[in-house]
This record gives structure tokens, sequence and C-alpha cells, in this order.
């Protein structure tokens, strides 16, 4: 009774090791506006949940407690990366909007954001607030509880391998966020530099107007408005993003399958 007792416990701790893992390293739920008790009534109830899922093969309790820490640590290791595949494509909106800001004229306009720990743009943290929302509102949040839910059929405990396929994987998947992030923000800067080319012509037709003090107003407007005839599109990437059969789920069970 007690040993059963003791690996049932133990088996416990590997599955709030995998989930604490995935809630720290995934936007959305490491936010510094949710409480600490939030987060941990969070990785506790789903441990609770997904413990049925835990399947390591042979005894726990006879493992040196060398072997036992390898395999927490391993825990940890699994759920830090299916965070960090998901904080690649929320990084992805702020990388475009990164790339807005600088032609608008709010390459300085910076602030603190306590989430990411640093300074960050006005446009890039713009685009991210919008895509949370949308995040939440398509319950995407789920598909990270559900990706948690596959990642031990595709990982059983303790059978973690980081390889140079894994590592080239997620190389990939950098790579293809960048290029989506660039995209996204190609309409904004083909735009504004078109009323880069009309403000120069003016200033050579009309050298009274000071192109520079007028440029800022028609630049900004100019960017808001493409930022917002782009909403519709803007949301479907979203979905497609990060429904349950979208391109986050793609990625985290690629990533998965590289990792054994």
């Amino acid at each position: 009774m007690l040993e059963q007792l003791i690996d049932t416990g133990t088996k416990m701790l590997l599955a709030i090791a995998r989930i604490g893992g995935a809630i720290a390293a995934t936007p959305i739920y490491s936010s510094s506006n949710l409480p600490q008790i939030f987060k941990v009534g969070l990785t506790l109830s789903l441990s609770f949940l997904l413990y049925p899922l835990v399947n390591f093969k042979g005894s726990i309790i006879a493992l040196p407690l060398i072997s036992f820490l390898t395999l927490l640590f391993k825990e940890i290791l699994t759920g830090l990366v299916i965070g960090a595949i998901a904080h690649l494509f929320f990084s992805l909106f702020q990388t475009a909007g990164q790339f807005i800001d600088v032609p608008m004229g709010f390459g300085v306009v910076n602030f603190l954001d306590p989430n990411m720990g640093g300074q960050v743009p006005l446009m890039g943290r713009f685009h991210f607030v919008l895509t949370t929302l949308t995040f939440l509102s398509i319950n995407g949040h789920q598909v990270v509880v559900k990706a948690l839910a596959h990642s031990y059929k595709l990982i059983p405990v303790g059978e973690l391998v980081i390889s140079q396929a894994s590592v080239q994987y997620y190389l990939y998947w950098v790579g293809q966020t960048f290029l989506i992030s660039v995209q996204l923000a190609l309409p904004v800067i083909a735009a504004i530099l078109l009323v880069d080319v009309g403000l120069g012509l003016l200033n050579r037709a009309v050298p009274q107007i000071n192109v520079f003090i007028v440029g800022f107003p028609v630049k900004i407007a100019t960017g808001m408005a493409i930022v917002a005839l782009g909403f519709p599109f803007y949301f479907e990437l979203v979905k497609r993003l990060f429904l349950l059969n979208g391109k986050l789920v793609e990625a985290i069970v690629g990533m998965m399958k590289t990792l054994r």
C-alpha cells in the first residue's frame, strides 16, 4: 500500500514537471498579469487530469535518486520545448509589429512590458495583445492542453532525446515564423514606401512645404489605415495558426517526433 502511494506520488510529480515547464514557457499561461497562485493551481489541476497518461516503463521507486532527478529534468525540458514552440508563434506577431513601427515613425516609441521583461515597441505590443485576445476567443488555450496530453503518446516519460534533427526542426520553424512576420508587415511597409515616394515628389514640386513635418502624420495615418483594413486577413491568419488543425499543432507534433 505504501509503495503504491509513493509510486502514485512520484508519477504525479513527473506530470507536474512536464506541465509546469509548458506553462512557464507558454506566453498566455506565463503572463505576469496572472497571480502565481493561479498558475500553481492550473499546473496542479492539469497534472491531476493528465496523470493517468504518465506511462513510465518500470518501477520509479526502484530508481536511484540521480536517475529520478534526471527523469524529472527531462520532463521539465519536454514541457519547456512545447512552450518554446508556442512562444515562437506568438512572437511572430510582435516581430511584425516591430517591422511596422520603424517606417511609421514609432521606432523610438518603446515602453516597459513586464510580460516580456524589457522594452517593446508600440505596434509590436498592439499586435501581441490583439493576437492574445483572438487566441482566447477561438479557444486556442485548449490547443496547448491537448498538445500536452498528446505529448505523452509521442514522448513517453524519460524518452526525451535532443538530436541534431530536433535542433534543425526548431530552426526551421524559427525561419518560418520570421517569414510570416515579414509577410504580415509587408503591406504596411509597401504603402508607407509609396507615401515616401509621393512626399519626395511633392517636395520637389513645392519646396515651400516642410515634408519632414507633414510626413509624420501622413505615415501614421496610412499605417493605421492599412493595419485596420487588414484585420479580416489578420484574424484568419491567427485561426490558421492556432486552431486544432493549425500550424502550431503541426509544429509541436513534428517537434516531439524528433525528440525520441
